[in-house]
């Protein structure tokens, strides 16, 4: 199993940083993974529904979608994405701090099969890119 939790503290209103990452048209503004989401994608996500998204080319693929599981309005978001074969499953928290907003995005990916054996490379590898995508955010929202 692959598992991250990255935290970061952002100084904007948590209903500001809940819109911002609820929208999945911004997506590639911090999460440098993705190229692109489709700018006909609703602005609130939805349980059940599926976003097709362009991912940077990862093992000779890019065609990927993210699908909504879990929506808590103004807190919380569960999206499984499937991408290459992986079907992570990532949660946005948004909660109110003393400095704005105290952003946490988690993975928890399962992989299956000969993929097993990439669970440590792929560990490292998530660990470190779910790090620098909160603080992309950060970034662009305090920018």
């Amino acid at each position: 199993m692959v598992t991250s939790s990255e935290s970061v503290e952002i100084g904007r209103p948590p209903a500001d940083v809940y819109r911002y990452v609820a929208d999945l048209r911004n997506e590639p503004s911090w999460h440098d993974d993705i190229a692109s989401v489709a700018n006909t994608t609703p602005a609130e996500p939805e349980v059940g529904r599926t976003v097709a998204v362009k991912f940077k080319p990862f093992m000779g693929r890019t065609d990927g979608t993210f699908a909504a599981l879990e929506v808590e309005p103004g807190s919380r978001i569960v999206y499984r994405a499937d991408f290459a074969g992986l079907q992570p499953v990532i949660t946005y928290l948004v909660q109110p701090s003393d400095g704005g907003t105290r952003f946490t995005r988690s993975v928890d990916m399962r992989p299956r099969g000969a993929k097993v054996l990439m669970v440590p490379m792929m560990m490292i590898m998530v660990t470190t890119h779910n790090r620098r995508f909160v603080q992309n955010l950060k970034r662009v929202l305090e920018g």
